[in-house]
């Protein structure tokens, strides 16, 4: 399915907000997870969407990045465009943000548009000492998206989506020797979630 590159464009910021409120859920609500009780209840996770085959081709597994430095890196614009099915008249620029570093975690996003307007948004946070908290995490952002969410299968440890204010959004996550990784992607609700997955896709083979 190809996606005319005008309905996907953004005004600058709204999809990067999105996607840095769906970070910051799973690090606020799991500051307060070591002390709650756990019902054994699983918030939002009735949905379950199989995630599709990749449509690129097939290749050997690059070897994951024992340390992660950028965002735009994991995923360049030219990768984005081939998989969101713009024409070879189609330009996205990724724009690598400032690194935002606290001590409990560092997260590095990425902005894709053109003429000041945004297409899609990415970021990748890396939370230390976490590796254990995966579901927890993904628990966390669908419990806090005040959205009806859909957990994903076989994409990354565990996977949730939703829409929300005219935005898709997508979290992954990713334990990596004692890390948890951590990737949100949001764009237009109009982009398809197979779309948003495969990219996922590109980007969890490398973390």
């Amino acid at each position: 399915m190809r996606i005319k590159s005008h309905t996907m464009l953004m005004k600058r910021g709204r999809t990067r907000r999105s996607v840095e409120v769906a970070a910051a859920m799973a690090a606020v609500l799991l500051a307060g997870s070591a002390c709650g009780s756990d019902d054994g209840q699983q918030p939002n996770s009735a949905a379950v969407w199989e995630a599709p085959a990749s449509s690129a081709p097939k290749a050997s597994a690059p070897a994951r990045l024992a340390k992660i430095t950028s965002a735009c890196k994991l995923l360049p614009a030219d990768v984005t465009v081939k998989v969101l099915g713009g024409s070879a008249n189609t330009k996205l620029s990724a724009e690598e943000q400032p690194i935002d570093e606290t001590e409990d975690r560092r997260r590095y996003s990425c902005a894709y548009g053109r003429d000041g307007q945004e297409a899609l948004s990415f970021i990748v946070q890396v939370n230390p000492d976490r590796a254990d908290t995966a579901r927890e995490s993904i628990d966390a952002i669908a419990s806090g998206s005040g959205a009806k969410t859909t957990r994903i299968k076989d994409l990354g440890t565990d996977a949730v989506t939703y829409e929300s204010d005219g935005a898709r959004v997508l979290a992954v996550v990713v334990p990596y020797e004692k890390e948890l990784r951590l990737l949100v992607l949001t764009g237009p609700a109009i982009v398809p979630q197979s779309k948003l997955t495969e990219l996922a896709q590109h980007v969890v083979r490398q973390i």
